[in-house]
């Protein structure tokens, strides 16, 4: 550690190790010329004498640059010193959201809700700017604490492309043959086409980090790397209600429509995602005509089986005019007939109103 104190890149004077990634490691350290506290991220030396992998360094540094956002780790310089590539970001202290999970296990379904807005709200800023993250996953979310409040940053721009990107530009970061992205959080289009990737694919894998918070797992994290990516491109996500309870409707809906396969049928843009997140109890699972008539008849077989209904037909026989007229001089005997009827009434005039009320929701919808 006091090696580490020593240490020096430039202006940058290291205080200790965050963390090592596949790229190279990052280092808490201060600017000496501003006084500064500063997240260092050092490339590792094999990498940066790869062309493939300096570009994508010195892409998230002018990717970066572009974006100014209180949800976003802001960057500070970029630059090199003595053979030793860098860049210095904000300094977040907290942990990340991966290992956040992992101390906390499901995250209650309204501070999850609250982080998922922040997180959208960084992804609006960067669709605005024409920026496609393409690698949202826990990891990749700084949480920490401000005055109180939790506040959520997105980092690691690395992977992520712009508007004005050339096809040359894509193809120098992707030649390598390999996915751009992490398989465990990717839309099932990236998987195909890291090039397809939009918005809707970083929706869809801020999604897959939502599940991740709600059900304290990753959604289809089991098996092969071939398995999961045919999951994530066939398979439906478990209803998350399985994995906690706890989860309000709204929630359950705003999930599902994120995680949606086609990226037509999820959300389009973060700001229209965010206009559900801030308003979830508005929300209401749709009921398709065939599940209503299906609920319809099993309500209707619990709270009046046909041979029952049979049965208790054939045993109460139809009063004649004889047996009317004996019953006027015996009023004992009117509540064992009839009143045998009235809870066979009640039953199929309560899932006749249930009906009802299904489909005229249905007609609303």
């Amino acid at each position: 550690m006091a090696k580490e104190r020593s240490r020096r890149i430039g202006k940058y004077e290291v205080l200790g190790h965050i963390a090592t990634g596949g790229m190279g490691a990052v280092y808490r350290a201060v600017d000496t010329e501003l006084d500064r506290p500063v997240a260092l991220k050092v490339l590792n030396p094999e990498i940066a004498a790869k062309e493939n992998s300096l570009n994508r360094f010195r892409r998230e540094a002018k990717t970066a640059a572009k974006l100014r956002h209180e949800n976003i780790v802001a960057i500070y310089d970029v630059g090199e010193a003595g053979g030793t590539y860098f860049l210095a970001l904000e300094f977040v202290d907290g942990v990340d959201l991966h290992e956040y999970i992992c101390q906390k296990g499901k995250i209650p379904a309204e501070e999850a809700r609250q982080i998922v807005i922040q997180a959208a709200k960084a992804l609006d800023h960067a669709h605005k700017a024409g920026i496609v993250h393409r690698d949202i996953k826990p990891s990749n979310f700084l949480v920490t604490r401000q005055h109180d409040r939790l506040v959520v940053k997105l980092t690691d721009l690395g992977l992520a492309r712009t508007r004005n990107e050339s096809k040359e530009d894509e193809f120098r970061l992707t030649r390598a043959g390999t996915t751009i992205g992490t398989v465990d959080y990717m839309a099932p289009e990236q998987g195909r086409d890291s090039g397809a990737a939009d918005i809707r694919s970083d929706i869809y894998s801020l999604g897959c980090t939502f599940y991740h918070m709600l059900a304290g797992k990753g959604l289809f994290a089991q098996g092969s790397l071939t398995e999961r990516i045919y999951q994530h491109a066939e398979s439906d996500p478990p209803d998350i209600r399985t994995l906690n309870a706890d989860v309000p409707e709204g929630l359950v809906v705003i999930l599902s429509k994120m995680l949606q396969k086609k990226p037509e049928d999820r959300y389009q843009t973060p700001a229209e995602l965010l206009k559900d997140l801030e308003n979830p109890e508005r929300l209401k699972l749709h009921v398709s005509q065939g599940d209503a008539l299906a609920k319809l008849a099993d309500l209707a077989k619990e709270e009046a089986p046909l041979p029952a209904l049979a049965a208790r037909a054939k045993k109460i026989p139809r009063p004649t005019a004889s047996k009317i007229s004996k019953k006027k001089d015996d009023d004992s005997d009117v509540p064992s007939n009839w009143a045998s009827w009235i809870p066979l009434a009640i039953a199929l005039g309560a899932a006749l109103l249930v009906g009802i009320i299904i489909l005229v929701q249905l007609n609303i919808r």
